[in-house]
């Protein structure tokens, strides 16, 4: 091993540790950002091929290139089916038998057609021994002994087997040539514009993926092309530090042609593709560029045609391409091997963060409109203001104080024009119906002047107001309001006003002994001693007349009297109502609120968090992507 390939080594191995740490420090994104933690764990995957010494040669081009041919004289033997027709239409991977066993076809299938490349890509890393056999989830194989019927079988497109879309890829052990050693994998790939497998199988992008050397195959019949442009594109994509020989096929068709111009043909053709090569960033040298007619070679290598000199000139020259081919790729394979496998870690980090970015744009957009549905919200619950905060009741004390004093009034004219002198019982009555009397227009009178029912009326309206504007909220959420019942609230009756608890009816109205006469009364209480005692009474019970230097304060509004409790009870009642409505109200906005953001973002503290541990990732792989 020189000390360039170690140095290469100890690279790759610094950067496999630096990749693995991180991916233990981060496999709890798996839950929350599979797409992620499956870039990161492919990321890894690339960064251990460095550890296995398998070499892999993509065989690749345009249907009836020769890519078939080619493939069975670097095998040394028939495992890639030649025919007018298209024959490959799966991928077949070629390496040498392992001493003491049989040439065989091993097929592996899945019935899981829609995770065909994940499981291609798991086979290839089993091939080369990152992953163990029985880690195949999924997938079965069957082993077959390598025969032309066989291959007829498992291989060919025209039977029925091998259209079947649970045929995941073939891996055929062969003797192996000169350029096929140990650990040296052959992949044999469908043509890129073939009719049943083409570059827009995403089986072709898998599999560019993973080569360390592209053998390019064209042929003077089907020269590089707009789609073998493309395959380059997603090669570069995908691993551009891949070495790329050029291999072009010549077919003797233009037999009407001279010899010079046979060969500027072919070269044209050949320069063309040299410098499409080259446009996609790869590098090729021209003494890795090779002219021949493999059909030719084919032939010459046949026991019917060994004594042909043309065929067996061809075959010289075939054996000095696997020469060239022999000293500069394979017997130099370990250091181009780790250089590829560097550059593939590097560009599957580049995957690993695009992935990321995505990741974060993805999360910006989340925020910004979970941020809008709060904004909105605030707004909604700023301009609402605060039902429970309800105005307190008051009474009119001077309008109910005058009532009481024009009742005074009316019950005195009443009595004034009576002039009989009353019994004791007789005018404590006439006092006691006039305390009842005020007591029923003051009682009116406070509902009139509350209004309860309207006050409530009006809670309820505004409460559905508000809950009107929240569900507007949720509609400009671009969210389906919650349903929601509002029921009124009971408000029951003001109870009667009761006076009659301010006023000491037997001291206000002493006992006077009454004597009848034949034609009236003597003693007792007369009408202006019965006007005395109302108007005691409407004092007592509404205080001094306005003016009045004493100012007494009456029952009516002084604390503990008649109106002061009823009023605390009033305004109680009220509070509850108000706080219910004001409750409903909140309960459907935060209810609302909570519901949408959730839908956006379930768990905002750990969503922020996780994108912390994003940000912090990538600048990780940044660092290890710089330093490789």
């Amino acid at each position: 091993m020189t000390t360039e390939d170690k140095l290469l080594i100890n690279k790759c191995a610094i950067t496999n540790r630096r990749i693995s740490l991180l991916v233990e420090q981060y496999k709890s994104m798996e839950g929350s950002c599979p797409a992620i933690a499956a870039q990161l764990s492919k990321t890894e995957n690339r960064s251990k091929e460095y550890e296995n010494g398998s070499f892999i040669v993509l065989v690749v081009g345009p249907v009836k290139s020769g890519k078939s041919t080619l493939v069975n004289l670097i095998a040394n033997a028939y495992v890639s089916p030649t025919h007018f027709l298209e024959c490959t239409v799966r991928p077949s991977i070629i390496s040498q038998r392992r001493e003491g066993e049989e040439c065989k076809i091993t097929v592996f299938t899945s019935e899981d057609a829609s995770n065909h490349t994940e499981q291609i890509d798991a086979i290839i890393d089993c091939i080369r021994g990152i992953e163990k056999e029985g880690e195949l989830v999924g997938i079965t194989k069957s082993e077959h002994a390598l025969t032309p019927e066989n291959i007829k079988n498992k291989v060919e497109l025209n039977l029925d087997d091998s259209l079947t879309s649970s045929t995941l890829v073939t891996s055929i052990t062969t003797p192996g040539g000169k350029l096929m050693k140990k650990d040296v994998f052959i992949i044999d790939m469908p043509g890129f514009d073939g009719e049943h497998a083409n570059i827009d199988n995403p089986v072709y992008d898998t599999i560019a993926q993973r080569a360390d050397l592209i053998i390019f195959v064209q042929s003077s019949n089907s020269a590089i092309s707009k789609v073998s442009w493309q395959f380059l594109k997603m090669l570069s994509d995908n691993n551009k530090d891949v070495p790329v020989c050029l291999i072009h096929n010549v077919f003797d068709s233009s037999w009407w042609r001279s010899e010079e111009e046979r060969a500027a043909a072919v070269a044209i053709q050949k320069g063309i593709a040299i410098k499409e090569i080259r446009k996609q960033g790869f590098h090729i040298d021209e003494d890795q560029c090779f002219c021949i007619n493999l059909g030719k070679v084919e032939d010459g290598r046949k026991q019917a045609y060994l004594e042909t000199p043309a065929l067996q000139r061809e075959v010289e020259e075939y054996e000095k391409l696997e020469d060239i081919l022999y000293d500069r790729v394979i017997n130099c394979r370990d250091a181009m091997r780790l250089s590829v496998c560097l550059g593939r870690t590097r560009q599957q980090i580049d995957k690993c963060m695009a992935a990321i970015d995505d990741e974060l744009a993805h999360r910006a957009q989340l925020t910004e409109r979970y941020q809008s549905v709060v904004n909105e919200f605030a707004k909604t619950e700023a301009s609402s203001g605060d039902l429970s905060e309800h105005q307190l009741m008051k009474a009119d004390f001077a309008s109910l104080k005058q009532i009481i004093r024009n009742e005074a009034k009316s019950r005195i004219m009443l009595v004034e024009t009576d002039n009989n002198h009353k019994s004791n019982s007789e005018a404590r009555r006439i006092v006691m119906n006039f305390v009842e009397d005020c007591e029923k227009s003051i009682t009116a009178s406070f509902d009139r002047s509350l209004s309860l029912s309207h006050i409530e009326e009006g809670l309820f309206l505004e409460c559905k107001k508000r809950i009107g504007d929240i569900k507007e909220t949720a509609i400009r959420c671009h969210s389906q309001p919650l349903p929601i019942t509002v029921n009124r609230q009971p408000v029951n009756d003001i109870p009667d006003i009761s006076l009659s608890p301010g006023i000491d009816f037997e001291l206000l109205i002493p006992r006077k002994p009454m004597f009848p006469l034949l034609f009236a009364r003597f003693g007792g209480h007369s009408a202006e001693d019965v006007v005395g005692y109302i108007n005691k009474a409407a004092e007592r019970l509404a205080g001094s007349q306005p003016g009045d230097a004493q100012n007494l304060e009456g029952y009516l509004e002084k604390e503990g009297g008649a109106l002061r409790p009823l009023l605390d009870q009033v305004n109680q009642l009220m509070e509850e109502v108000s706080q219910t409505y004001a409750t409903l109200c909140k309960e459907y906005w935060q209810q609302s609120r909570d519901t949408i953001l959730g839908s956006i973002i379930a768990d905002k503290e750990a969503f922020d968090a996780e994108s912390g541990q994003l940000e912090k990732l990538k600048q990780e792989l940044i660092k290890t992507r710089d330093q490789i």
